[in-house]
């Protein structure tokens, strides 16, 4: 599989390493049933590698509730058993924590225990579902200038523009808690999320200088008229210092006509780009990574892979 690394000065194609690669293909031929036509399908997941246990990383979990009582939130923590380096373990914050943890498999971490292996944090709901889109909807977006919790425009059962709440949950228990149960490199810290996740890792971006990286997958720009967009462009060069972002998409967009299929395509492909030119021309360290012949939804897998196995932060 090929991916192109777009910068604001240059085009790089870059292939897996035939390793890193076979992995990646296994898990995505897994995973097709899940999330072939972005659209998820929430069915129970089976034991995950915390449950069925692995021979090199040690697993905790611990579970949070949202300050309301509303959400209830479990983390699983992810330890390698080979000794930390001296400067700590790196530590890469995943959201949509139990699917993430669905594609934590033994060959995944045996190969990570070969170098410097991270630290794994999967920060999921407690529920045996993939994901909960009702929590996360609400978790996972910005409020607007209000700072009000409001119905979703499509859909009304959801509240969303939660996530400076959630952040806070985020920084103020679990990166503590997490933090007390092993040595952490504070300049190794990262976090990545998908679709929804995305757009929250784009927010937590603009608005907290905890993570070092930041790997926002398929985000949702055009939620809200582009909330998020606005808010980058509004973004001061203050806000981008002292840490990168990655901006991940696939080129393929479904579900749409096939005649509009390739316009709306280069049109996301566009926009995320004009926003790495006007975030870099601000001082930021940003880059635009584009996945051949993956849609919305295969980007979780491909893009969650990739950044663990690659470990770029």
């Amino acid at each position: 599989m090929i991916k192109q690394n777009i910068s604001f000065c240059s085009t790089i194609i870059m292939k897996f390493s035939a390793q890193a690669g076979s992995i990646l293909l296994g898990c995505l031929l897994g995973f097709s049933s899940i999330m072939a036509n972005a659209r998820p399908n929430i069915q129970p997941l089976p034991a995950n590698i915390a449950q069925t246990g692995s021979a090199v990383y040690q697993f905790k979990t611990l579970e949070f509730d949202s300050k309301d009582h509303q959400r209830h939130y479990r983390v699983w923590l992810g330890i390698p058993k080979q000794a930390a380096p001296a400067q700590g373990y790196a530590a890469l914050y995943m959201l949509d924590g139990n699917s993430a943890m669905s594609h934590l498999q033994e060959n995944v971490l045996k190969q990570l225990s070969k170098s410097d292996a991270p630290v794994l944090v999967a920060v999921g709901y407690q529920s045996n579902l993939p994901y909960d889109v009702n929590a996360r909807a609400q978790d996972y977006t910005p409020a607007d200038a209000s700072g009000k919790l409001q119905p979703d425009l499509n859909h009304p059962e959801r509240m969303t523009g939660g996530s400076a709440e959630f952040r806070q949950l985020l920084l103020d228990k679990i990166v503590p808690w997490v933090n007390q149960q092993t040595q952490i490199n504070p300049q190794q810290t990262a976090l990545w999320g998908h679709s929804y996740g995305g757009l929250f890792v784009l927010d937590t971006y603009l608005n907290s200088n905890y993570f070092q990286s930041y790997f926002a997958a398929s985000p949702s720009i055009h939620w809200q008229n582009g909330r998020i967009q606005q808010m980058l462009n509004q973004a001061t060069p203050a806000q981008l210092q002292h840490k990168h972002l990655s901006i991940i998409e696939g080129d393929v967009q479904t579900p749409v006509a096939a005649e509009d299929q390739d316009k709306q395509i280069d049109e996301l492909i566009d926009q995320n780009r004009e926003i790495v030119r006007q975030l870099h021309r601000k001082g930021a360290d940003v880059k635009l990574v584009v996945y051949p012949d993956l849609r919305h939804g295969e980007v979780f897998p491909a893009s969650l892979l990739d950044v663990i196995t690659e470990q770029r932060y």
